[in-house]
């Protein structure tokens, strides 16, 4: 049977999104990459540089959101016109227009580092967008939002502080910086933050994260939590 015939048919609707675990041994700094083409082959899709574009345009934030994600990481560059389109959207919901204008920017387009800064302003408990930008920022060299992030994993809502804390690691590579306003990125505070949450998941996140970057600040923090 070929390929074609096993796949299954497209999912038009949330209510039938199939979200696959992500495989072990992926590198976590190229997690959210192969997430995003674990989650569009789970539902129905190919990474097929047309199919990604058409995307672009779903109604489901989620597939709109892995698309762009992918077109970045492969610096598509014949995805940009329909990247700038969702980016600038303000018709679209914030999460996709942060992977569209990430994905720019991983290109080196003109302003989306701009629209990324500017998404950074949103509220982070009406949306994980912030939080997004602030993380993507940190990856292409920027870390203006860790106060955003910081102050997000004191946030009351779980969702809140977890889209925060897989944040972290970006802004592992930019510990001890100054900020704009005068503070310093102090990223392994952020981390003990983290592992000071309640909820598991969060703390499970993090130690995932600190054993991923396995720098001797990282296992200090990891062996604070030994008893």
């Amino acid at each position: 049977m070929s390929e074609d015939e096993t796949r299954r048919e497209p999912v038009r609707s949330l209510a039938d999104l199939v979200v696959p675990r992500r495989p072990a041994g992926v590198p976590y700094d190229q997690g959210e990459d192969v997430d995003a083409g674990a989650l569009l082959a789970a539902n129905g899709y190919t990474e097929e540089t047309d199919e990604l574009i058409a995307l672009l345009d779903s109604p489901l934030a989620v597939f709109q959101s892995a698309a762009a994600r992918i077109l970045g990481a492969r610096r598509e560059r014949s995805a940009i016109d329909a990247l700038q389109r969702l980016a600038n959207d303000t018709r679209a919901e914030e999460v996709p227009r942060v992977q569209a204008a990430f994905a720019l920017a991983r290109m080196d387009v003109a302003g989306a580092r701009d629209l990324l800064i500017a998404l950074l302003a949103l509220s982070v408990e009406a949306s994980p967008a912030p939080l997004q930008a602030a993380g993507a920022l940190a990856i292409l060299g920027d870390p203006r939002g860790f106060a955003t992030v910081r102050l997000a994993l004191d946030s009351p809502n779980r969702v809140t502080a977890m889209v925060a804390c897989k944040q972290l690691y970006a802004f592992a590579a930019h510990d001890g910086l100054s900020l704009p306003d005068g503070h310093r990125v102090d990223v392994f505070g952020a981390f003990r933050c983290a592992l000071r949450r309640p909820e598991p998941a969060i703390a499970g996140e993090a130690r995932a994260q600190l054993v991923a970057l396995g720098t001797p600040q990282a296992q200090e923090v990891l062996h604070e939590e030994i008893p």
